[in-house]
């Protein structure tokens, strides 16, 4: 196994002047991990025992380090968030409102006349799932009509049966 990289003076400075900072605790931990490599010479196993990380964690970090400066530290990176979606979400909103004024008509739109115009308006075909989970992004709920009427009277209820 190689060295590792060494950090530019560039990253150098920037690791001294924040040294006094302060800092949320992921972030302090990501401070410790660059800080002891460059410090104390640790190798990334080491540095992982003394901070209960894993290796690849670490590593990791020295390496968004090495590219990307104080940010790595910062937290600032592209973890995480959705990335591959046919649309944005403000497009996706916007095709919903869309949809929604289409139904002012009265009548009960299902989730199979959603996804073809979807699939219509993205030129490819989805699962259904994809449209549930855009529904549920945008707070949408699936409302049912009820299986009873709400003025009903019980006791008619119970003599037709019994007539029957």
């Amino acid at each position: 196994m190689g060295k590792a990289a060494q950090f530019s003076e560039a990253r150098v400075c920037e690791l001294e002047e924040s040294v006094e900072e302060r800092w949320t605790r992921d972030a302090f931990l990501r401070f410790q991990c660059v800080w002891l490599r460059h410090q104390l010479d640790l190798s990334a196993p080491e540095i992982a025992q003394a901070l209960l990380l894993s290796v690849s964690t670490v590593r990791r970090i020295h390496a968004e380090f090495l590219r990307n400066g104080r940010s790595a530290i910062e937290g600032k990176g592209n973890r995480g968030g959705r990335r591959k979606g046919y649309m944005t979400i403000e497009e996706e909103g916007a095709f919903l409102r869309d949809h929604a004024r289409k139904s002012k008509d009265g009548k009960i739109r299902n989730v199979s006349e959603l996804k073809r115009d979807y699939e219509a308006r993205i030129g490819s075909t989805v699962h259904k799932t994809t449209i549930y989970r855009m529904l549920e992004r945008h707070g949408w709920r699936k409302v049912a009509p009820r299986t009873f009427h709400t003025k009903r009277d019980p006791n008619a209820t119970a003599t037709l049966k019994k007539t029957l």
